[in-house]
This record gives structure tokens, sequence and C-alpha cells, in this order.
């Protein structure tokens, strides 16, 4: 069986929302061993307390971001080496530069493609931004697109033409040129109404060349009435049956390495509901994982 490892990354600093960063203790606290595998181990990660030693409205709470960053950086690396496999629990999805380069080290950007499952583009540079907030920025500083204070192990640890966002639906202006640049895969949401959700991931599929994929998954990707436990509920997002087809089609493939999941905010979840949909797709990764491994054998 394969072996999981659940990394903490509690970071809610690179957004402007409150909540995200205790996702990891909530999972865990409701029972996510016993929801997908007891012998599951646990990597938490002690919340950093920081004061930012250089301001910058371009850059939100930066040393803070960029601490957690790191250290998931280190813990993605170490678990790989180990033989396992890494599932980054955010905290926003500024914590996607830590677990990228974490897998670009191992494999290399050349060998490493990410699908990024996204209600935005996350491809923003400081330049770019409109917020400031770096939860829009992780795509572009995987790239070596923005300043070096975001930069994490090599300058750049992802190529654009590796690179698939699907479902977002709240692009900034300053995006576009950037995806169309660096040849970054785009479908967005409206295109998965438009052509179906087996047909686009069929495509990416059909295109992905790489030996590694990283899954980056955003909870704001699922339309607001599917996911309302998020600090961005937005209309006109996927479902959840999509979702979990986008998932379930790569780890058929065997060459999913690693998975994030982001922008829970367990503070929006009385009922427990959308907890129990993670739950879901957490053990759906698992279950096609110990298919791989057996086939394997």
């Amino acid at each position: 069986m394969v072996k999981i490892s659940l990394l903490e990354a509690p970071i809610c600093a690179g957004s402007p929302t409150l909540g995200s960063d205790q996702a990891f203790r909530s999972l865990t606290e409701h029972g996510i061993r016993a929801a997908v595998n007891e012998g599951i181990e646990l990597v938490p990660m002690k919340h950093p307390v920081m004061k930012e030693t250089d301001a910058d409205p371009r850059l939100h709470s930066v040393d803070e971001v960029m601490a957690v960053s790191n250290r998931l950086y280190e813990n993605v690396k170490k678990v790989l080496s180990e033989g396992s496999f890494p599932v980054v629990i955010g905290g926003d999805h500024s914590v996607a530069m830590g677990s990228i380069a974490g897998v670009s080290s191992v494999y290399g950007p050349d060998e490493l493609s990410v699908v990024y499952i996204d209600g935005h583009t996350d491809i923003n540079t400081e330049k770019t931004s409109l917020t400031g907030y770096i939860h829009g920025m992780p795509l572009a500083a995987a790239m070596g697109l923005c300043t070096d204070r975001l930069t994490v192990g090599n300058k750049v640890n992802l190529y654009g033409k590796n690179t698939y966002i699907v479902g977002a639906r709240s692009i900034d202006e300053g995006e576009y040129p950037i995806v169309e640049e660096q040849g970054v895969h785009l479908y967005t949401a409206a295109e998965i109404r438009k052509r179906g959700i087996t047909d686009v991931v069929g495509e990416i599929l059909s295109s992905i060349r790489t030996k590694a994929i990283h899954v980056s998954f955003d909870v704001d990707s699922l339309d607001e009435t599917e996911f309302p436990s998020t600090g961005y509920r937005m209309p006109g997002g996927m479902m959840l049956e999509e979702v979990e087809t986008v998932v379930e089609t790569l780890f058929a493939t065997g060459r999913v390495v690693s998975f994030d999941c982001v922008e829970y905010n367990p503070t929006l979840d009385e009922s427990g509901e959308d907890r129990v949909k993670l739950f879901e797709i957490f053990s759906r990764c698992q279950d096609m994982l110990a298919l791989n491994g057996e086939e394997k054998e």
C-alpha cells in the first residue's frame, strides 16, 4: 500500500480572509485518519508569528508567507525522499509555491506538470496584482516571473507549457498576457460547461508528457452552492462530480506524485458537510493510489 503523508501548511496571510489556516487541525480533529487511512502520517507545522521586516503593499505578509512556503518545501522533499505521497493541506493557495518547489526539486521542471484546479488563475506577479495578496501569485512565482523574494528552491520550478489551469472564472486583466506568453493551458469554467469535463480532461491527458504530475486543488473552483466553506464563494463554478472526474482520471495514470487541497475554511463549515466532501475526495485519491500500487506489484 502506498504510504500517504498529510502535510500542514497553516497560512491565511497570503489572502485577505481568515480561517483557512485552521483546515489541517479541523480535518485531523474530525477524523481524517479514519475517513482515509488509519496509517496516514501527519506532518504538522507550527504557525509562524512574525513581524514584517520590510512591509510592501505589493506583497502582503511576505515574510510569514515565505516562512511557511520554505518549511513546506523542505517537508515535501523529505516525504518524497522517504517514498511517501504528500497531501498538502492549506492554508491559502500561496502554499503552492512550497509544494511545487518541493516536487520540482525531486523531478525537475522538465518532468513536472501541474494541474491547477482553481476558480482563479493565480498567475499574477507583484507588478500585475491588483491586491498585493500572494495567494494570487504562486504559479508566476513557480515560473520565476516574480521578485526574488518569492523564490522557493530554484528560481524556476515549473514551465508554462506544463501548466494546466482548470475551472478558472475570475481572471485579472494582467494575467491573460502571462498565460499566453508562458504557453499555459487554460480551461475556464465556461469552457468546461460548453465542452464537458470528460472532453477537457481527455485533452489534458493527451497533452501531458512529463513523468510526474502535481495536482493543486482549490475548493473555490467549486460553485458557491456546491462548496460554501471558503472565503471565495463565486457562482458559475464546477460541480463536485466534475472535480472528482478530473482527480480520478489523473490519478489513474499512475503519474500523480503529490496533491494540494487549499482555501477550505472550517470556520464557515458549521454543519461539517463540506468536510465530508473533502474526505470523499481524499478517499478516492487513496483508492487510486492503492490500485496503482497493486498494478506495479
